[in-house]
């Protein structure tokens, strides 16, 4: 049988719990220092562990290792990824995506008025991924322009008059050279 004296004992050695001490003592039948020594014993193989005591030193570097796996692999995609910038005549810029975050992260007062005078001077402004797909952002620019403006919304109407003769007729749009910001 386990004695009050007995856990307060443990208690004052091991600065543990109660409900420890008597656990503890119960599994040695009340022999404190075999108390101590399991105790101690338990203490080194708990290693490391956060606020709530959830997650132990292994756990900690399995998701340390994960998290720079995926870094590692953000990294990798970044640089494979590429930002072009096109006019008609052909390609005037093409970098990795990782290179451009960097610009924007330490120059940001050039490159960023840079990007927008890109898009209103209505060059093709792309993100090409490795896989070939490609994210045209101009013309994602140009989309939400047009539903700012409302010229989406607006139907055509049945009533419209001819063009006088000396319109010229509207030449068709490409990607290219084009945007417009009302």
């Amino acid at each position: 049988m386990v004695t009050l004296e007995q856990v307060d004992q443990l208690r004052k050695r091991t600065n543990c719990s109660y409900e420890e001490a008597k656990a503890l003592l119960e599994r040695h039948n009340g022999d404190v220092l075999e108390a101590i020594v399991e105790f101690e014993k338990g203490k080194q193989n708990k290693s490391f562990s956060n606020y709530n005591g959830c997650c132990d030193n292994q756990e900690w570097k399995k998701r340390g290792g994960e998290f720079w796996q995926k870094f590692k692999e953000l990294i990798q995609k970044g640089f494979e990824n590429k930002v072009i910038i096109e006019d008609k005549n052909g390609v005037i810029l093409n970098m990795s995506v990782n290179i451009l975050l960097l610009l924007i992260i330490f120059i940001p007062y050039i490159t960023l008025p840079a990007l927008l005078l890109v898009l209103i001077l209505g060059y093709k402004l792309s993100v090409k991924k490795v896989e070939g797909k490609e994210y045209n952002i101009s013309s994602m620019v140009r989309e939400a322009a047009d539903r700012f403006s409302g010229r989406c919304q607006q139907q055509p109407q049945a009533s419209q008059p001819a063009q006088a003769p000396n319109v010229p007729a509207e030449m068709p749009k490409d990607d290219y050279n084009e945007m417009t910001i009302e």
